[in-house]
């Protein structure tokens, strides 16, 4: 990782991965540009765009020297923008922002802050979710403090935040199992994730699995709720648009995540039974969202991915063998389970029916 040994001790490396960002690098970069913590060098990850990206990206890398542009012959998804990235970064911290996602002017400084603390190597914050329909109403605020800079200690995101310290070892329970499965929104000391990569084989839940191996090598890590990161939630995201055979990526990086679990555990016993349970019940939640995005495809369409719905139902019943995985959904997916479970092609049509 890195450019050899001319690493800045103070130098945040800000990684943004990009492929038809063209309408957002301007709102992305402007927001970086305003940070009050300046000692940064930004990485623009340009992963063969047909639009104006590659222009936007060298427009910004002539406009200030602290900005640089990559460009890749080939789109390989955002893993591979982060993993070149990584290979770039000359800084001794690292940070993911994402091009149509934007940072509030003192964001940098306070993760700079926590992750100064003594045994701290992943700084984390909370986040602004936005969309289309919203947006206007919520960067009001937002707008104010990203163009107002220093002066923007007035906004209410300002208020001092709780910040909580947690062992590495436990930011499974306390961080993944609940949800902050995000790579981004987090700095991280770069000694941490050195030699540490995305898997480029997912398109879905590679986050997770990054998150939790550099996690649980970390001695401490800071989490808190000051919310400096604006995340722009696109109504045709990869999470929201129709059924791809990707999707069962997210199945795929909770199987392998429990797997691993119990293979460590098989040397000894560093997982909980109730850490373990829970990841089985996540898993769970996986099949039962990638069985919802196939039911929303017309029966005729649906017919063709039939390997897929029968790695889905393998996966979910491997998984109800373990004790505990399913007590832990609540009602309305235990009912989801069951009967996906004994009819999934009932199920499917029946979702469908009720969803279209």
């Amino acid at each position: 990782m890195g450019t050899g040994n001319n690493i800045n001790s103070n130098l945040i490396s800000i990684i943004v991965p990009i492929y038809n960002g063209g309408d957002y690098i301007d709102r992305c970069v402007g927001s970086i540009l305003k940070q009050t913590y300046t000692e940064w060098e930004l990485l623009l990850m340009d992963g063969a765009s047909s639009d104006d990206s590659p222009q936007l990206c060298d427009e910004w890398q002539r406009r200030d020297k602290r900005i640089r542009a990559f460009h890749s012959e080939r789109n390989r998804g955002v893993s591979e923008g982060r993993n070149m990235g990584l290979r770039e970064a000359s800084g001794a911290y690292i940070m993911f922002v994402d091009v149509d996602d934007w940072l509030l002017p003192d964001c940098l400084q306070r993760l700079y802050d926590d992750i100064q603390k003594p045994g701290v190597q992943i700084a984390g914050c909370g986040f602004i979710s936005c969309t289309d329909e919203d947006r206007k109403e919520q960067l009001s605020d937002i707008k104010t403090a990203t163009m107002s800079g220093v002066d923007a200690s007035r906004n209410e995101y300002r208020n001092k935040p709780n910040v909580r310290l947690i062992a590495g070892k436990d930011f499974l329970r306390e961080g993944i199992l609940k949800r902050d499965t995000r790579c981004w929104s987090k700095l991280y000391k770069r000694e941490l994730i050195e030699g540490h990569f995305f898997n480029e084989a997912y398109t879905i839940g590679e986050d997770m699995l990054f998150v939790w191996e550099t996690a649980r090598e970390a001695e401490l890590i800071s989490s808190s709720d000051y919310k400096g990161y604006c995340y722009y939630r696109n109504v045709n995201g990869a999470m929201l648009k129709r059924f791809r055979e990707s999707d069962i990526d997210q199945i795929r990086c909770w199987q392998f995540l429990l797997q691993s679990l119990f293979a460590e555990n098989g040397k000894e016993e560093k997982y909980d039974t109730d850490v373990i349970i829970a990841t089985a019940t996540n898993l769970l939640i996986s099949c039962m969202l990638v069985a919802g995005k196939l039911a929303m495809l017309p029966g005729e369409e649906r017919r063709q991915y039939a390997d897929i719905n029968k790695q889905c139902r393998d996966v979910l019943k491997e998984t109800l063998r373990i004790k505990g995985a399913y007590a832990g959904l609540d009602k309305s997916y235990r009912i989801k389970v069951s009967l996906y479970k004994l009819f999934s092609d009932l199920y499917l049509n029946l979702y469908h029916i009720l969803k279209r």
